[in-house]
């Protein structure tokens, strides 16, 4: 049995709430997972988890990490590549096939923390506060996307298919068309493929 094999095997062990095909390979360090409660991440067949840090031709600065709500679910389709990238569902992230998605990026559907003063003092305070004050929706990546070095993408975006979005780029809220060149910060598109 390989290495990327047995870490498979622990992860299968370890965390119940996480799906995959006996084909998912884990390079380097061991991905990090929570997943509190109904939470699920899925992953589809020959997805890549990349947080080797020694032998990467990429220049990784985290290991990968996925990270749920109570009821959040992460879905990844078959042949996509995480490098050292961090995603985080309190709602929903769908992420398609084949897509490659560089080091530094974090895909999160949710604002974390509530916007008003009040409730958000209340939760910093570790004081009851409306789990309601906190704003997620659904992101939704299509199939043979690429995400650049320290991409941020947030709550409600959705990105068609065969489209690229540029080193650096903040996607902060729409829907994008397929074969788009999305870049900036805000971003927009830039370009059409």
């Amino acid at each position: 049995m390989n290495l990327s094999k047995l870490k498979v095997f622990y992860i299968k062990l370890r965390y119940a709430k996480v799906k995959f095909d006996k084909e998912i390979k884990i390079l380097g360090k061991l991905p990090f997972f929570k997943i509190p409660q109904r939470g699920q991440v899925k992953f589809g067949r020959n997805v890549i988890i990349n947080s080797d840090f020694s032998n990467s031709n990429t220049a990784l600065t985290y290991r990968c990490k996925f990270v749920t709500g109570y009821d959040g679910v992460i879905s990844v389709g078959e042949n996509t590549m995480f490098n050292g990238v961090c995603v985080v569902a309190y709602d929903e992230v769908e992420i398609g096939r084949n897509c490659q998605i560089a080091s530094s990026t974090m895909i999160a559907d949710t604002n974390f923390h509530p916007v008003e003063p009040s409730e958000r003092l209340r939760q910093v305070q570790g004081e009851s506060f409306s789990k309601s004050s906190v704003k997620h929706a659904k992101i939704k990546i299509g199939d043979n996307v690429w995400i650049g070095w320290n991409c941020t993408i947030l709550k409600g975006v959705e990105i068609g298919e065969n489209s690229v979005v540029a080193a650096g780029s903040v996607v902060i809220s729409g829907v994008y068309p397929a074969n788009s060149i999305l870049a900036g910060n805000p971003a927009t598109v830039v370009k059409k493929i």
